[in-house]
């Protein structure tokens, strides 16, 4: 018999989620109030210390590179600001991960005298039924007899055919010696967001916290229980969230997806934990989250008006854990559960697409920056995303200003502005250098495939960095012209290398362009480098798409490159 829940959202066991007024401030009643906790104010200091330090120096050096002919043009003053600008950006994770390298901190005790009814919530959208809800059913088998809480399974289904909605409900039923549920809504109102609101209204008022899942992400049994008992344990949390590493998956571009996530992104982690404190970020899946606390909190508005990027919040995470901290409650980041994962897109053009989504939903922000009782650091979170795709656009601002005046830029004045640079990619290189200086230190895998890995996880991210910054800039020229946005599911299928020279056409373009400059002296070789990464995207974006070997590494440890 098919596992389908009814409820009727007028039911009296329906939990309310209105809509949060977000120009008045707003504190939860329930909220326990989070106390006299330390604040990390050491770690803050150098988050925004270390980037403005390198700010000074980067504009120091190129306004003395820049002055060695007695005066400053128009031009050369928008340089300064620019890369003096990108220079304290790209420095913030460098300081993060000196934070984390000298951070160290301990599991969250359990606390076996409360136990929590807790539902697994998976949110599915025309994704391959086997791959996603398969492994949710085995993590809710392995949690069956599980100490101290009690786990069930909800998939929220919002697929559009027919077959595939009969497939997820099989294999829902399959599972008939255990809690497991199948919901599918007809229409998909407000993307996942809605799915995840329409059931807290309906059955949210089932369980004290919900964990939730997204089709392309794992979670290991004891982290599962290891995330319950931290908020068993912690009542001031409304949400606690895991830092996903990234699965080895099938294509070399998700094998450098892995590594990077693995041998970088976890001393990240340990620094993002240090001095966010109780004002974390969320990522919107692999986290726990107070249901209560949640409907009460976060129930999400449309953006109204004639506003450039209205209608649903489609990035809803940041604002969620923004809108928990306001309303009261803690919001914390838990790097030492580390069976969290999730999968990366299959090759560059899926990583593109994605993209594109979150940097839509990340300007959507904009417009949330101001909201009443917003704590200081829930703001950052905001600025910090929607810079991270403002970038691009800056970078490539500064490069034509840069080839505007290269010609005249010779004698000291260019060595000096080199200098420049030189600062910018050694920050680029730190946190990488001491990612595996913590990866080395205390693991089992061998040092030499770990340096190995991270060398050529660095050679091919460097190789992409211009691709990567042109698309990001077609992204923002396509959202600032209105230009449709699907929201599609995760991609599998495999493409021919045809399709890489088509989606990469104006890197070519731009890279043949440099090359003509170059060989007509119109442009100094220092950007012969660039050019060659943008004619030889094609080829590299087919290439790491391709099927990488097998291997038997365990969940946790990257593939070997």
């Amino acid at each position: 018999m098919q596992k389908l829940l009814q409820r009727e959202l007028d039911s009296p066991e329906c939990l309310p989620m209105p809509d949060q007024d977000l120009s008045t401030p707003f504190v939860d009643v329930e909220a326990p109030g989070l106390g006299q906790h330390f604040v990390p104010t050491a770690a803050r200091k150098l988050l925004i210390g270390l980037p403005l330090l390198l700010s000074a120096v980067v504009a120091t050096i190129l306004v003395t590179a820049f002055q060695d002919d007695g005066q400053l043009t128009a031009l050369e003053t928008s340089l300064i600001g620019l890369m003096a600008l990108l220079a304290g950006w790209e420095a913030i994770p460098n300081a993060n991960a000196i934070i984390g390298l000298f951070t160290t901190q301990k599991p969250w005790p359990p606390n076996a005298a409360i136990g929590l009814k807790i539902a697994i919530v998976l949110t599915i959208r025309d994704e391959d039924a086997g791959n996603t809800i398969t492994g949710k059913i085995r993590l809710l088998r392995s949690l069956q007899n599980a100490p101290r809480h009690d786990f069930v399974l909800h998939v929220l289904s919002d697929s559009t055919s027919s077959p595939q909605v009969a497939e997820e409900r099989r294999l829902v039923d399959s599972a008939s010696s255990l809690s497991a549920y199948h919901h599918h809504r007809p229409l998909n109102v407000d993307f996942k967001s809605g799915n995840i609101r329409n059931w807290i209204r309906k059955y949210g008022a089932d369980f004290d916290a919900f964990i939730l899942l997204d089709a392309d992400s794992e979670l290991q049994e004891d982290t599962a229980l290891g995330l319950a008992d931290a908020l068993a344990a912690d009542s001031e949390s409304a949400l606690i969230q895991t830092v996903p590493c990234v699965l080895p998956g099938n294509t070399h571009w998700q094998r450098l997806q892995s590594v990077a996530s693995h041998y970088f992104g976890e001393l990240q982690g340990f620094g993002l934990a240090a001095w966010m404190g109780r004002e974390a970020n969320y990522f919107g899946h692999n986290a726990i989250i107070r249901t209560k606390a949640f409907a009460t909190c976060t129930g999400l508005p449309h953006i109204k008006g004639r506003n450039l990027w209205n209608g649903p919040i489609l990035s809803h995470d940041f604002v969620e854990a923004a809108l928990l901290r306001r309303a009261g409650w803690a919001v914390r980041l838990l790097p030492t559960l580390t069976g969290s994962f999730e999968q990366a897109p299959v090759d560059l053009i899926a990583h593109v697409k994605r993209d594109a989504r979150w940097c839509l939903g990340n300007f959507q922000h904009s417009h949330i920056l101001g909201a009443a009782g917003l704590h200081s650091i829930s703001r950052f979170h905001f600025i910090s995303g929607i810079f991270t795709y403002l970038s691009s656009a800056m970078w490539l601002v500064t490069l034509l200003i840069w080839s505007l005046l290269d010609s005249t830029r010779t004698g000291v004045g260019g060595i000096l502005a080199t200098a420049a640079f030189a600062v910018i990619a050694a920050n680029l290189l730190m946190p990488r250098v001491l990612g595996v200086l913590h990866r080395l230190n205390g693991k089992s895998q061998k040092g030499w495939t770990i340096v190995t890995s991270a060398i050529v996880e660095t050679l091919f991210s460097s190789l992409f960095a211009p691709s990567l910054m042109v698309q990001r800039v077609k992204i923002i020229i396509s959202i600032f012209t209105r230009q449709k946005m699907n929201w599609a599911p995760v991609e599998t299928s495999r493409r021919g290398i045809l399709d890489y020279f088509i989606f990469h056409w104006l890197e070519v373009l731009l890279g043949l362009g440099l090359l003509a400059c170059i060989e007509r002296e119109y442009l100094t070789p220092w950007f012969l480098p660039l050019a060659i990464c943008f004619v030889f995207t094609p080829p590299l974006s087919w290439l790491v798409s391709q099927q990488a070997p097998v291997t038997h590494e365990k969940l946790n440890t990257p593939t070997s490159l």
